[in-house]
């Protein structure tokens, strides 16, 4: 099978030798978040990790199976992963103004304007059936998930008024994030991306004090992008 011959020494596989797999999964993820899940053909996935295209499929199986360890590795680098680790009887404002305010800060710092590559993804395959489509479906279901318990949690714990519809909330909350993110690929300062969050929270009853609390270290974000887990352990 044709592929991109390398000119590194390999090993029976046919893989370069030193071939890292997380290197691989990340560098595949960083050109279906410029490109799209549609438009990246194997060949180019191939070519990117310096291997065959035999050894792409004896490596990851196909794309499916390779973009479900994008999937998964993403998952660890977003600026909404702490979410899924608030606890019973923590703070939840807190969290989500941090949150949202790195999520701002990541999106006016990316010079290539990607936006969010699971939002990109939706967009793409929202009528597309496939394992990719399902994955992306499922990551969105589980980030409303989220929020409706933290949603509860907050009123339950007293950090904001009685929601009439928590479930309902929590769909507006992720509606409101998959707009942010296509928001950011034309809006690109963080103060404008800001604003419009802190708007929707108050409309949700965030306290104003909490809302006008400076922001975090900006390299914190950095920071959390960098300490990344094995692919396959970050999606829900």
């Amino acid at each position: 099978m044709g592929g991109v011959k390398s000119t590194r020494k390999t090993g029976k596989s046919g893989r370069p030798i030193g071939f890292a797999r997380r290197d691989a999964v990340e560098t595949a993820m960083n050109l279906v978040w410029k490109k799209g899940f549609l438009s990246v053909s194997v060949k180019e996935l191939a070519e990117a990790m310096s291997i065959r295209r035999s050894s792409f499929y004896n490596t990851f199986g196909g794309r499916e199976e390779l973009f479900r360890e994008v999937l998964a590795m993403y998952g660890t680098r977003t600026a909404d992963a702490p979410l899924d680790h608030v606890r019973p009887g923590e703070p939840v404002v807190p969290v989500i103004v941090s949150v949202m305010r790195d999520l701002c800060r990541a999106r006016a710092n990316d010079g290539e304007a990607r936006g969010c590559l699971v939002c990109n993804g939706l967009a793409e395959l929202a009528e597309v059936e496939g394992e990719t489509g399902s994955l992306l479906a499922q990551t969105i279901r589980h980030r409303e998930s989220v929020l409706e318990r933290l949603l509860r949690q907050a009123v339950k714990q007293g950090d904001i008024p009685t929601l009439k519809d928590v479930r309902a909330a929590a769909k507006s909350f992720v509606s409101f994030l998959i707009g942010l993110n296509i928001l950011s690929k034309v809006v690109r300062r963080e103060s404008d991306l800001w604003a419009a969050c802190r708007q929707y929270l108050s409309a949700l009853g965030f306290p104003r004090a909490a809302l006008n609390q400076p922001a975090a270290d900006p390299a914190a974000p950095a920071r959390r992008l960098r300490d990344v887990r094995r692919p396959g352990e970050g999606l829900k």
